[in-house]
């Protein structure tokens, strides 16, 4: 909100001295906007899952409509912060979820990596999908600072953050993560993380195939 409200005094200003720096400003207030919407959209869907309010509509798919919808919603973001979005499928059988909640998870999730991972050398996050066993398997990885190991387990807990120089900087509630956790569990799955071997994270999505 502060940002939205500094930068439309800006243009209320005249400060903007010309149509470039005007629209490079309602882009960062339609970022910034879109970015409250989501945040709110957190607070209510942890609010109806506490109360047990949250209705999930499981649907068998195979998740391309999801990860398209997820690029758009995205792409102006992605654009503005310099990172490139994949997307690499390897067996695609259908797997029930509920479409609307995924395309929050995968945001939420790239959210993250977008917020923390301004300094990366590689601006890069890479959603794929394959089959292991009964699960079809979601990973959602990026090349960014990585998580301490001692707060990999914690990361999905409601409220925590991790307790470094970089999240002391950084904007954040703890809901993001937590909503992921809450949503994959209704589905039936579960969800963990781990550093990669060089830069960055994976957080994997486990989902059971359907019948």
């Amino acid at each position: 909100l502060t940002n939205i409200r500094m930068y439309i005094e800006m243009l209320a200003q005249g400060i903007a001295e010309d149509t470039e720096r005007e629209q490079e400003y309602f882009q960062i207030i339609d970022s910034e906007g879109s970015r409250l919407t989501r945040l709110i959209n957190n607070v209510l869907d942890l609010a109806k899952l506490e109360k047990k309010q949250r209705v999930l509509d499981l649907k068998p798919g195979t998740f391309e409509e999801v990860v398209a919808e997820v690029q758009t919603v995205m792409q102006a973001k992605l654009q503005q912060e310099g990172y490139s979005l994949t997307f690499e499928k390897e067996g695609m059988r259908p797997f029930n979820y509920d479409r609307e909640a995924m395309i929050q998870v995968l945001i939420n999730l790239i959210e993250n990596s977008l917020k923390f991972g301004r300094a990366a050398v590689r601006k890069e996050i890479a959603i794929r999908t394959y089959e292991d066993g009964r699960w079809m398997k979601i990973a959602v990885s990026d090349c960014g600072p990585g998580i301490p190991r001692r707060a990999l387990k914690k990361i999905f807990d409601d409220f925590y953050r991790v307790d470094n120089s970089l999240t002391q900087t950084t904007r954040g509630t703890g809901i993001g993560l937590a909503l992921v956790k809450k949503f994959i569990h209704l589905m039936g799955g579960h969800v963990t993380a781990a550093n990669n071997p060089k830069a960055g994270c994976t957080v994997i999505i486990s989902l059971p195939l359907a019948e």
